[in-house]
């Protein structure tokens, strides 16, 4: 049943993609460091907050809390009445559920161009966290050696010839070097400065608390956006280059809300990676028509079989 509902949703995106928007060549991880504003998480407190404005938050005074309550941005399906992660009000919790040392490494890598950080979330039991990592870094590394970055990306010195402008793909927005190139960390469940950022990667679906005794591994690319985990027996090499795989790929479906995954809330400048004002914000890329009426079906196939091998890579997760 599970498969089912996965594969009738996914293909349900892929079909209203498809017939929306063209994709474009600028891979996945790129497309949404440069161009996907991270949602914005609601934090309940019962008194007036201050917070850097570069943090993903937005606060609600709320009577009758005695807490800070953290809940996931609204447009996203897991948000809820009931929070995430919650805890005594007071300017140290205040601190680190906006932000924490793992947060900053990880905006850190993102920001010098890596193409995704690979988060271990530990099960605290050694031998398999220990297993789960060789296992993760085995896998990245025949990942990073087989995956090649799509054609035609267009750098920013290549946008300022005029004759690049009309060719089929989307122009990149920084000067970061375009590269496949991955990182791993590992997460202590027991550390309580990073205990929000749990909360988070924890509630991206209801079942995860299943499986807390296996270790997990968050992809996170773009401004801090987390994939859904891959738990326990599913971590291998397969599973991995899929995720990977998807990560390089180009961006099929430009619409963040139609892509897997949930932001995190982070405090970081993102401004250096975004649209350069100077240069065209993108490129449309065109269905080449095959005759008279040609219609869009092959591009709206290639885009369901896509995601239904996302659609098959969370079921090996449900199953293990």
């Amino acid at each position: 049943m599970i498969l089912s509902k996965l594969r009738t949703t996914l293909l349900a995106f892929a079909l209203l993609a498809a017939a929306t928007v063209w994709g474009c060549q600028v891979p996945v991880f790129r497309y949404a460091l440069e161009r996907w504003e991270p949602g914005r998480y609601l934090v309940k407190a019962p008194a007036e907050v201050s917070m850097d404005a570069l943090t993903n938050a937005e606060v609600q005074v709320t009577p009758g809390i005695d807490s800070l309550q953290l809940h996931y941005p609204r447009q996203l399906r897991q948000a809820s009445a009931q929070p995430i992660w919650t805890a005594p009000m007071n300017a140290e919790n205040l601190r680190l559920m906006l932000d924490s040392p793992m947060r900053q490494t990880l905006k850190q890598r993102l920001l010098s161009g890596q193409s995704a950080v690979w988060l271990l979330i530990e099960s605290g039991d050694v031998a398999k966290d220990n297993a789960a990592a060789a296992v993760m870094e085995a896998g990245l590394q025949a990942a990073q050696e087989k995956l090649k970055l799509p054609d035609g990306v267009i750098t920013q010195d290549e946008a300022r010839d005029p004759k690049k402008l009309h060719e089929n793909a989307d122009i990149l927005q920084s000067d970061l070097p375009l590269k496949i190139e991955f990182s791993t960390l590992r997460l202590s469940r027991q550390n309580p400065q990073e205990a929000a950022l749990i909360a988070m990667l924890m509630h991206i679906e209801p079942d995860l608390v299943d499986y807390v005794k296996e270790p997990m591994v968050f992809p996170i690319f773009g401004r801090g956006r987390a994939l859904e985990p891959i738990i326990g027996k599913g971590l291998h090499a397969n599973n991995i280059h899929e995720a990977a795989a998807y990560l390089c790929g180009a961006c099929s479906c430009e619409i963040k809300e139609q892509n897997p995954g949930i932001d995190l809330l982070m405090s970081a400048d993102w401004g250096g990676v975004g649209t350069d004002e100077v240069l065209p914000a993108t490129v449309e890329i065109q269905a080449k028509p095959e005759g008279p009426g040609a219609s869009p079906t092959r591009w709206m196939m290639a885009a369901a079989l896509f995601l239904l091998a996302m659609a098959g890579l969370l079921w090996r997760r449900k199953k293990a």
